[in-house]
């Protein structure tokens, strides 16, 4: 399974969103990130770490009931 590690610093907070900077190989990436889906206690200067791992399993199921649904519709036998 595929996993990635961003660290991220909260630049400011303007409203409903933060300002995340995401640290790449190539410098720092600016993102908008709900507010609301940030740890409490965050704010501006907070250091994150953000792991994103691939989730076959959950594709796979994911194409397995849309494959499903579609033979349902066409009349298809699988």
């Amino acid at each position: 399974m595929s996993k990635l590690k961003i660290q991220a610093t909260i630049d400011r907070l303007e409203e409903d969103q933060a300002v995340l900077l995401l640290v790449t190989p190539h410098g720092e990436v600016s993102v908008n990130w709900p507010v609301a889906l940030l740890p409490q206690g965050v704010g501006e200067g907070s250091k994150l770490d953000f792991l994103i791992n691939e989730n076959r399993q959950a594709e796979a199921e994911a194409r397995q009931r849309v494959s499903d649904l579609l033979d349902k519709l066409t009349g298809g036998s699988g």
